[in-house]
């Protein structure tokens, strides 16, 4: 399955990739990586350590303004919704007593005529976090691929790949066979392993291999390689600069070890504390057991910082650290909305 050695390059643009987002999904991953790739390149001219984290730092800010109308129009609903509520409980308070079903099916109607007539959202916080789904999906990608998005990973690679393909045939493939096995037998299913199977002596291959290995298994590798392992040192260390952030790896699933553990831990934390704050915004309403709006709204809060937390566990780092500092972002303009709309709508209800 490993066969003869092969030294020629490879464009970027040909590098392979397990996995590749649908007919749906590419087009929103190829623009996201034309973008992050931009901004990557400009930070990376700027500083060698870190980038990869300050590069979703910033874009992940350019996302949430692009989205800050979408928020300002929840936010706007929301208070709507507080202004309102005494209109609201007249209509509960006409159906007091009721408890047959045409009655309640009679009130949920005209509640819910109500809140279209007076422009209040159904949806009210999970619209923001729907719009935001296939974001993440197509962001899933681009981290975990990071180096088929953005050139100067995909460059990294690239030598890396060359570089092991220098080493002796014997020690290379003694050295690097098991791994590539593991690989493949995770991967085997996917198409390009099935159509083309997987050789140590293609360069794309490698690259694949590459993105595949995480610090551990790099640590293994340098320490069986030897002096022959000289030529990668370099390499493996601007690696490092470029993919860690506070000592994090951002390409490689964040897991249950320290420091990789916090990303799971925040983005759980950020998720439960934005969601509070939207609840918290709605006193009112949060009270009515009836409202199917707030009663998905508060199933949410609490189920969706479990859910959030877990897939940050076996997702790329930099997925993680993306929707913490989303959520981060969030909280500020939640608050900073919530002070606008409570003084203008105070200074209409006078």
């Amino acid at each position: 399955m490993f066969g003869s050695e092969m030294l020629a390059g490879v464009a970027l643009t040909t590098l392979p990739s397990v996995k590749m987002p649908g007919s749906i999904l590419g087009p929103i991953a190829e623009l996201m990586g034309y973008v992050y790739n931009m901004l990557f390149d400009g930070l990376h001219g700027m500083m060698t350590v870190g980038v990869l984290g300050f590069a979703i730092i910033i874009f992940t800010l350019i996302v949430k303004l692009i989205l800050f109308p979408l928020m300002v129009k929840q936010q706007k609903s929301s208070f709507k919704m507080q202004m309102l509520q005494p209109e609201l409980e007249k209509i509960k308070n006409k159906y007091k007593g009721k408890t047959d079903q045409l009655s309640q099916q009679k009130m949920a109607m005209e509640m819910q005529d109500f809140q279209k007539k007076n422009g209040i959202s159904l949806m009210g916080g999970c619209l923001p976090l729907l719009v935001q789904l296939p974001i993440l999906y197509a962001l899933f990608y681009l981290f975990q691929n990071a180096y088929v998005y953005v050139d100067v990973i995909g460059q990294n690679y690239t030598d890396i790949a060359n570089a092991i393909l220098q080493i002796p045939a014997d020690i290379r493939m003694e050295v690097f066979t098991p791994y590539a096995q593991s690989f493949v037998d995770m991967y085997k299913s996917v198409d390009v392993i099935k159509t083309s199977g997987f050789d140590m002596s293609r360069v794309g291959d490698v690259v694949m291999l590459v993105n595949y290995l995480g610090i551990d298994d790099w640590t293994s590798i340098m320490s069986q390689l030897g002096p022959h392992g000289n030529g990668l040192v370099e390499l493996l260390a601007s690696k490092n600069n470029i993919e860690t952030f506070l000592t994090i790896p951002l390409v490689s699933a964040a897991g249950l070890k320290w420091p990789g553990v916090i990303i799971p831990v925040f983005a759980a934390v950020s998720t439960y504390a934005q969601s509070k704050i939207m609840m918290v915004m709605t006193p009112s309403a949060n009270a009515d057991p009836n409202n199917p709006a707030m009663a998905m709204t508060k199933t949410m809060t609490y189920v969706m910082p479990f859910m959030m937390g877990f897939f940050c566990i076996s997702m790329p780092a930099g997925l993680g650290l993306y929707w913490t500092i989303s959520n981060i972002f969030g909280i500020i303009q939640q608050v900073i909305l919530q002070k606008h709309y409570k003084k203008k709508f105070a200074g209409e209800a006078a």
